[in-house]
C-alpha cells in the first residue's frame, strides 16, 4: 500500500454544484436531502403538478417519443424523462426534482411552481413544428435560468459553507496555472495518507437511527438523524452532512422477501421503524395523503364465554369468571393491556407461560395455558387448553369477527416473485375500483392511504385478523396476502378465508426452519389445501415448475385451475412474444379471453414470470383485459427489486432482493440477456440462516459474473468471516488459504478464472463494486434489495445498499478527475504523464 491520495477533500464534496454550469443535466444540491434540478433543456419542472399524472405515461415530442416516469427516494423527489429514438434507443435522458417549502434554503423567487409558464412564439403554428417551438421555449427558459443562476450563486455558496468572495472554481483556478494553488474540496490532492484513512474508517460503525412510532391511527412520525454521521466507505472518511429529515408519512421499516427469515418465540419483539417513502412504488404514493384519518381503528369487546363459543374452542377446564370482559387478544406478554386476554405460546427459544405473571402484572384478566403457572390474585378467569399455539389463531379470528370472510383475499406462496406479483394484482384490483390492501415483505397497506410497518412477510395470527379487521372497517374490500412457509407451518393463516391461492415457483429455501425440501413444499401446499369449494375458490399455478401438478391436486380436484407460463405452451396464460432490455419489457400475452400486449418497466425474464401470474389472476377472477393491462402497466418499478440506480452514469447500477441460490441465478441470467459488457456482482449470505445455500450461492455468482466480490449481509451473531468461509468453499477455497493471497486487509483477487474479492464490511464492498464499473457495464448488488438495516450481534444499524451506491456514484468524477484508477482494488493514483 505504498500509493496514497487525499480523502480530506471528500469529507465535504457531497454538495459539488459550483463547478457545474447551468445548462448542463445534473442536480444541484442545496444540501444532503433537498435537491433543485436544472435539465439540459433549460426548463425547469415543477413536482407537485406532475405528481398527480399517470407515472408510465407516454407523449410525443418531434419524431421522438417521451416516457415519464417518478422516482421517490429518501433523498430527493424526483420525475425523470427519457426520451427514444424512433428505434425505441435511448437518446436523453431529463431529471427534475422538488424543493420542499419548509425546507431552509427554499427560496420563494426560485421554486420551480412559481416559474413563469412557457410562453409561444407568435409564429405560425402552422408552419414550425411542436419540436421546435419547443426548442424555441428552451432557449428563452435557459437564458432566465443563467440569470437565475447567477443572481443566487452567492446563496449556494453560502449553503455549503463557502465565502463567496473568495470562492474560485477549478476551473478558473487551473487557468491561472498557479501549481501552488489549492483546489475546491471537491478534488482531492494528494497530501494525506489514502489507506490510514480508510483504516480508520473502517474502525467505525453506523450508529441506529434514533425513532418514534406511534403504532395506533396514522398519526404522523419524524425520523431524526444525526447532523454529522461518519459513515464507513471505500473511498474514505465521508462526513455526511445530514440533515433532520421532514415529516413523513406513515411509511415504515421493511424485513426479507421471498420468505424472510422469522423469528417465532411467543415472546418477539417486533421492530417498528420508520423510513422515507422511497419503498413506496410509484402507483401508491400519490394516495398517501397528510394530514387525514386515513383508516379506523376498530374497537372489540367480548366476554369469555361469547369467545370460546364463537371460536369453537373446547378447553380442558375454566376456572374463574366466564362474563369477564375482553378487550384484547395477545401472545406477548410486552404488549398487553388492560382487559386483554393472555395466550401464553410456545416458541423456538422461549415459553410464554414464563412470562404469565409479567402479563397479569400488566393488566391481562385472561390467561390461556397448556400447562401449570403461578397464579396471580389478579387473573380473572384461567382456560386450561391441550396447546395454546393450535387455537391462538381460532381465537383470534372469532375476536376480531372472522374479516377475510368481508374480503376478497388473495394469496401467494412460492420461493421468489411473491412481492412483485403481489403489487402488481394490488394495481389490478385498484383499476377495477376495488380499495385493495396488501400484507407483504416491504409493507402493510390498509387501503389506498394507510401504510403500516411489515415486521414479518406474513403477520402473526393476532395481528394478521386485527389488520384484516382494520381493513374491512376502512372499507378495503379486497387484499391481496403474501404467504410465507412459516405462516403456514405455524398456522398464522388458519382462519384466513383466502379465495384464490397462486404459487410462483419453488426452489430451495429455509433449511434452517424446514428439516427437508420435502417438508417446505408440504408446508406451502397448505394454502392450496384450503381451496375446496369450486364456485368460489380458484388456484393460479406456475406450470413450467416441476412442482406444479403437486400444488394443483392440493384441495378440490374440481376447484377451477388458471395456469401460466414460459415455456410450456400448453398455459391458459403464454407469451407469444417477449421483448427484453435494461429500460423495459414488452409482452404480447394469450389468454383465454384474447391477445393482450403488455409494456412494463419491469425488467428481466423473472419478471415475466410474475406479470404472467398477475394477468392469470385477472383471467381467474374475470376481470376485464383492459383492467389487467391497465394495473400492470401502472406498477414501473417494486423497491429493491431490480431497482435501477442512476446518478447518470454511463454503466448500470442494480440493487435486488435477490437472496436464494434460484433467486440469484435469474437475476444474473437477466442482467446477462440484457446485453450487460460485464457483470460486476456483491452479494453475501445471512447469518444464523441455511449454511447450505452459502456455497451455492457463491459458485452461482462466480459462473455467471465477470467480477464477483463476495462480502457480509446481516451476519447476526455468527462471525463474517465465517460465514466468507462457508462461501468460499463454493469455489474450492477457504480462508485461511484466502488470507495467504493478501498482505492487507485489501485483499486481491484469487488466481482462478474469475475475478473475485472478498471484503467482509459490506459498505466498501458495495462501493468498491460500483467503482468498478465502466461503460456498458452492469454492477449488481444482491441479497438487501429493499432492507436499511444490517444486523450484526444483536444490534440493528442503518443501511441501504441504495444509498451506498449514489455515495459511491456521486464521488466517481471527482476521484477520477484527481487520476484514481478505481477499476482495480486497492485504488491507486495513475501516474501524471
Amino acid at each position: 500500500m505504498a500509493c496514497s491520495c487525499s480523502s480530506s477533500s471528500l469529507a465535504t464534496s457531497t454538495t459539488r454544484w459550483h463547478s457545474i454550469p447551468p445548462q448542463q443535466s445534473h442536480l444541484i444540491p442545496l444540501c444532503r436531502n433537498h435537491q433543485l434540478q436544472l435539465n439540459s433543456l433549460g426548463t425547469r419542472f415543477s413536482f407537485p403538478s406532475l405528481s398527480l399524472c399517470n407515472p408510465r405515461s407516454f407523449f410525443s415530442a418531434g419524431n421522438q417519443l417521451v416516457r415519464r416516469h417518478a422516482i421517490r427516494s429518501s433523498s430527493k423527489q424526483e420525475i425523470s424523462f427519457q426520451t427514444w429514438r424512433g428505434d425505441f434507443q435511448p437518446a436523453r435522458i431529463f431529471r427534475c426534482s422538488a424543493l420542499p417549502k419548509n425546507s431552509k434554503e427554499f427560496d420563494e423567487s426560485i421554486d420551480p411552481a412559481n416559474a413563469e409558464p412557457l410562453e409561444v412564439d407568435d409564429d405560425d403554428n402552422e408552419t414550425i413544428s411542436k419540436f421546435e417551438r419547443i426548442t424555441r421555449e428552451a432557449d428563452r427558459i435557459r437564458k432566465q435560468q443563467e440569470e437565475e443562476y447567477t443572481r443566487t450563486k452567492p446563496i449556494f455558496l453560502k449553503a455549503i459553507g463557502i465565502d463567496p468572495d473568495e470562492y474560485k472554481s477549478a476551473e478558473e483556478i487551473r487557468n491561472e496555472d498557479d501549481d501552488d494553488a489549492e483546489l475546491p474540496p471537491e478534488l482531492p490532492g494528494a497530501d494525506d495518507d489514502f489507506y490510514s484513512v480508510v483504516d480508520r474508517a473502517i474502525a467505525s460503525k453506523r450508529k441506529p437511527k434514533p425513532l418514534n412510532f406511534k403504532s395506533s391511527g396514522t398519526s404522523r412520525s419524524f425520523l431524526q438523524e444525526e447532523d454529522s454521521l461518519d459513515i464507513v466507505n471505500d473511498i474514505g472518511k465521508v462526513i455526511a452532512e445530514e440533515n433532520e429529515d421532514d415529516t413523513v408519512d406513515d411509511t415504515v421499516e421493511i424485513e426479507d422477501e421471498e420468505e424472510e427469515e422469522e423469528d417465532d418465540d411467543a415472546e418477539v419483539e417486533f421492530e417498528e421503524e420508520i423510513i422515507d417513502d422511497e419503498i413506496l412504488s410509484e402507483e401508491f404514493d400519490d394516495e398517501l395523503l397528510d394530514g387525514e384519518e386515513l383508516s379506523r381503528e376498530p374497537v372489540f369487546k367480548m366476554t369469555l364465554a361469547e369467545l370460546l363459543d364463537e371460536a369453537k374452542v373446547t378447553p380442558l377446564s375454566v376456572e374463574g369468571d366466564l362474563d369477564v370482559e375482553i378487550t384484547g387478544i395477545q401472545h406477548d406478554s410486552r404488549e398487553i393491556s388492560t382487559g386483554d386476554m393472555f395466550v401464553c405460546c410456545k416458541g423456538q427459544s422461549s415459553d410464554g407461560h414464563a412470562f404469565s405473571a409479567e402479563a397479569v402484572e400488566r393488566g391481562a384478566s385472561v390467561l390461556v395455558v397448556s400447562k401449570e403457572v403461578t397464579l396471580n390474585q389478579n387473573v380473572r378467569a384461567l382456560v386450561v387448553v391441550e396447546d395454546t399455539n393450535a387455537i391462538l389463531s381460532a381465537l383470534a379470528g372469532a375476536f376480531y369477527g372472522h374479516p377475510s370472510q368481508k374480503l376478497s383475499v388473495i394469496g401467494l406462496t412460492g420461493t421468489n416473485g411473491k412481492t412483485t406479483t403481489s403489487y402488481l394484482i394490488r394495481s389490478m384490483y385498484e383499476s377495477m375500483g376495488l380499495t385493495t390492501g396488501l400484507l407483504g415483505t416491504i409493507s402493510y397497506y390498509i387501503n389506498s392511504r394507510t401504510k403500516l410497518d411489515a415486521p414479518n412477510t406474513t403477520p402473526d395470527a393476532v395481528y394478521l385478523q386485527q389488520l384484516m379487521a382494520r381493513m374491512v372497517s376502512s372499507g378495503t374490500e379486497a387484499c391481496v396476502m403474501e404467504v410465507s412457509s412459516h405462516a403456514l407451518t405455524l398456522d398464522r393463516c388458519k382462519e384466513v378465508d383466502f379465495d384464490v391461492a397462486v404459487f410462483t415457483n419453488l426452489s430451495r429455501d429455509h433449511m434452517d426452519f424446514h428439516k427437508d425440501e420435502e417438508e417446505y413444499r408440504a408446508a406451502k401446499g397448505k394454502l392450496f389445501a384450503k381451496m375446496v369449494d369450486p364456485e368460489k375458490h380458484r388456484k393460479v399455478v406456475n406450470i413450467d415448475d416441476p412442482n406444479a401438478q403437486y400444488f394443483v391436486a392440493q384441495g378440490n380436484p374440481r376447484v377451477p385451475v388458471v395456469t401460466f407460463g414460459l415455456e410450456n405452451t400448453d398455459a391458459d396464460v403464454y407469451p407469444l412474444e417477449v421483448q427484453l432490455s435494461l429500460f423495459e419489457t414488452e409482452l404480447l400475452v394469450r389468454t383465454p379471453k384474447g391477445n393482450v400486449e403488455i409494456s412494463s418497466g419491469l425488467l428481466g425474464r423473472h419478471n415475466v414470470y410474475n406479470i404472467l401470474a398477475a394477468v392469470a389472476v385477472g383471467i381467474a377472477v374475470e376481470a376485464p383485459l383492459e383492467h389487467i393491462v391497465r394495473g400492470i402497466e401502472e406498477v414501473d418499478a417494486v423497491p429493491g427489486r431490480c431497482e435501477l440506480i442512476d446518478e447518470e452514469q454511463a454503466f448500470a447500477v442494480i440493487v435486488d432482493y435477490a437472496h436464494s441460490p434460484d433467486a440469484l441465478s435469474r437475476l444474473l441470467d437477466t442482467v446477462r440477456e440484457c446485453g450487460a459488457r460485464r457483470i460486476i456482482t456483491v452479494v453475501g449470505c445471512g447469518g444464523d440462516r441455511d449454511r447450505g445455500k452459502r456455497p451455492m450461492m457463491a459458485k452461482i455468482a462466480t459462473d455467471k459474473s465477470d467480477v464477483c466480490i463476495f462480502t457480509s449481509d446481516n451476519p447476526r451473531s455468527e462471525d463474517p468471516l465465517d460465514i466468507l468461509d462457508d462461501m468460499l468453499a463454493g469455489v474450492g477455497w477457504s480462508m485461511e488459504e484466502y488470507l495467504k493471497w493478501g498482505e492487507s486487509d485489501y485483499y486481491p483477487s484469487l488466481p482462478n478464472g474469475n475475478r473475485l474479492f472478498v471484503y467482509d464490511i459490506r459498505t466498501i464492498a458495495v462501493r468498491a463494486g460500483v467503482a468498478m464499473g465502466e461503460e456498458g457495464d452492469a454492477v449488481v448488488i444482491a441479497g438487501k434489495g429493499h432492507e436499511t438495516y444490517q444486523i450484526i450481534g444483536t444490534e440493528k444499524e442503518y443501511f441501504d445498499d441504495r444509498e451506498e451506491c449514489r455515495e459511491a456514484l456521486q464521488h466517481l468524477d471527482a476521484l477520477h478527475a484527481a487520476g484514481v484508477d478505481t477499476s482495480e482494488f486497492p485504488w491507486r493514483v495513475l501516474e501524471s504523464t
